[in-house]
């Protein structure tokens, strides 16, 4: 009868059949190990995070556009003085992490001027997911009843983009965090970029 494997001798479980090494193998070889499977879910984290991304990106275009031509069907049944100017866009945010964007309210002050509205801060002084109101100015009764139908919907995109922007930080902080123990060597060359996901204004 075979004697009973020890803890140290028991090997860590399994996932999806990778092999991983016994807990009692030398540091170098657990070292490997650990590198790769860091950079195979590196990999897995930024292609299933950035195909998310582009689904809601296509999502936010859909209800741009679905704004706009509302607007303009308004615009063409109103006097001048009751045109209004408030717009929304879509864009890639230049500073932030694969696939992050922006979708933005803007009131239009002149024919070559445009003025990009504010969100504001949530009770935790943290840039709010939601255009309030107030954030508008002074508004049209029909741009009110377009902002009341489609900022609810935008906010829910900016709310799910900001919990996929943690995502990708919590993995950052995990890599840092076995850099950390001496287990996985620090690279200088390659530094890890700590993405922030909701950006001050």
């Amino acid at each position: 009868m075979g004697s009973k494997a020890t803890g140290v001798e028991m090997s860590l479980a399994t996932d999806e059949g990778i092999a991983c090494p016994e807990i009692g193998l030398e540091q170098d070889t657990r070292t490997i190990w650990v590198m790769q499977q860091m950079q195979d879910l590196d990999r897995l984290v930024t292609e299933r995070t950035s195909e998310i991304l582009a689904t809601l990106q296509n999502g936010a275009n859909e209800l741009k556009t679905e704004f706009t031509e509302a607007m303009l069907r308004e615009r063409r049944t109103r006097p001048p003085r009751e045109r209004g100017s408030i717009g929304l866009r879509v864009r890639q945010a230049a500073t932030s992490g694969p696939g992050i964007f922006q979708i933005e309210w803007y009131r239009v002050q002149g024919k070559q001027r445009t003025k990009y509205l504010k969100r504001g801060k949530d009770k935790d002084g943290r840039i709010s997911q939601h255009y309030r109101l107030g954030s508008f100015g002074r508004l049209t009764d029909w741009e009110k009843d377009l902002i009341l139908k489609y900022e609810p919907q935008c906010a829910r995109l900016r709310i799910l983009q900001s919990h996929i922007g943690h995502i990708r930080l919590r993995f950052h902080l995990i890599d840092q965090a076995f850099k950390g123990t001496g287990l996985l060597p620090h690279d200088p060359d390659h530094p890890v970029i700590m993405e922030q996901p909701d950006q001050p204004e």
